[in-house]
């Protein structure tokens, strides 16, 4: 039990630091460049900070601004699902985000989803990583305390109690810590990109003289399923799949 603890603890606190980077003074003067209609060395900077390892929905959802002004969708639908990615609930980054990808052409329809997981989704879409963690380490506490608590009462309605108390405690850790464990590996996974490029004509193998599929415009979310050298092999989210260069992409 106590190695259980030390590495949950360990798990959590070493996962939930990630938005806890403290943004520059050179995000305060992106703003600035962004307020005067700068946007191209606004984008820059914010571009600048990313690469640099700074992870916030603020930069993220700044740097899409930024860059949907400039019309490059591509970009700017990246940096809002990264921003979304952070922080899932923010009405502000969905709605710019849908904005976004209105401008997106002949964008493919989304298989529909079976209900289950859809649902799943939405509940752990609700929150932040930060609030799944913090919940789920906070619960996990909890049910020690209340295990111990159990152990050391005297009389039999008060174990019961305690027991019944430390049950449904664990039990609400570990749907939390699902639901961290799940928002964490959809940020960690980079199984997913946008495409970047105006038009991309989709090969059929990674060879640039392979027969050509369909085009892929710029704006679409896709899902990495192999690579090849400089070669990404992707799948739209109607199912079809195609062979594009790696330059196409921005790997989420």
């Amino acid at each position: 039990m106590k190695n259980i603890l030390i590495l949950s603890i360990i798990i959590l606190t070493g996962n939930i630091t990630f938005s806890q980077n403290n943004l520059p003074e050179q995000f305060i003067d992106a703003d600035k460049l962004y307020a005067e209609g700068k946007f191209d060395k606004a984008a820059e900077k914010y571009e600048k900070l990313a690469a640099e390892g700074y992870m916030s929905p603020e930069l993220f959802f700044n740097a899409g601004n930024a860059f949907y002004r400039l019309n490059k969708i591509g970009k700017a639908i990246y940096y809002y699902e990264k921003a979304r990615m952070l922080n899932p609930g923010d009405e502000d980054i969905n709605y710019n985000l849908e904005m976004a990808r209105l401008r997106v052409k002949n964008l493919p329809p989304e298989v529909p989803e079976i209900f289950p997981v859809r649902m799943f989704k939405k509940i752990v879409d609700a929150k932040s990583p930060d609030f799944w963690g913090i919940l789920s380490l906070s619960l996990f506490i909890l049910s020690l305390i209340l295990f111990f608590l159990y152990y050391t009462a005297k009389t039999s309605g008060n174990k019961k109690i305690r027991f019944s108390a430390s049950a449904v405690t664990l039990f609400l850790f570990i749907l939390s810590f699902t639901f961290f464990q799940y928002r964490m590996s959809e940020i960690n996974s980079r199984d997913k990109a946008v495409t970047i490029s105006s038009e991309i004509t989709g090969k059929s193998s990674p060879d640039a003289s392979a027969g050509d599929l369909f085009k892929i415009y710029e704006g679409y979310i896709v899902k990495i399923e192999s690579k090849n050298g400089d070669w990404y092999e992707i799948k739209l989210s109607d199912g079809r799949k195609a062979w594009v260069k790696k330059d196409d992409l921005m790997i989420l």
